[in-house]
């Protein structure tokens, strides 16, 4: 029992040997700290240098998104806009799909009128007469038949400007048959 008392006597004496004489600032500092006001942190934004346009000079040369063979070959050569589609009318609820995602379902002979029974993706189902727009191509019911609608889209090409295309959408097949000529 003597050894453990001397063992302990010493650890105490030990320890207080270890004893920092700066505890006590220290103690001070973290009050202070604590006693200080909190919030969000001082955020500092940088000086943005202010903007100077440039003047872009090269519109008279080659697109660098257009491929060679896609450029005129008369840079001056202007188009004929009269197929251009007319950008100002308000957009048909059927335009915001690509043919290939529509499906003529059936046609419906209304008197002397025609209407097309066409199904978007999501399910609805909507009538179009002739005169009507539908595609992402500026497509414009041209005619429809008891097993088909026949459409006439406007595309635009860099080497040929606007031009017209007939598709027709059929009703056995649920497919599109391009009755124009290849867009190459």
């Amino acid at each position: 029992m003597g050894r453990l008392l001397c063992g302990v006597l010493l650890a105490g004496i030990g320890l207080y040997g270890c004893g920092d004489p700066q505890l006590g600032q220290l103690d001070q500092r973290m009050q202070k700290i604590r006693e200080m006001p909190g919030g969000p942190p001082r955020i500092v934004i940088p000086v943005v240098p202010e903007y100077q346009p440039l003047e872009y000079r090269n519109e008279a040369l080659r697109s660098p998104f257009l491929p060679r063979k896609a450029i005129l070959s008369d840079p001056d050569e202007s188009f004929d806009d009269r197929l251009a589609p007319n950008q100002q009318r308000p957009e048909e609820p059927l335009e915001r799909y690509l043919l290939q995602e529509l499906r003529l379902v059936g046609t419906l002979r209304m008197g002397s009128r025609h209407v097309a029974l066409i199904t978007a993706p999501g399910g609805e189902v909507f009538s179009l007469s002739e005169g009507n727009y539908l595609g992402t191509h500026h497509g414009r019911i041209k005619q429809i038949d008891s097993n088909a609608i026949l459409i006439a889209e406007r595309v635009f090409t860099q080497h040929d400007g606007w031009r017209e295309r007939e598709v027709e959408l059929m009703l056995e097949t649920n497919a599109m048959n391009n009755n124009a000529e290849d867009d190459q």
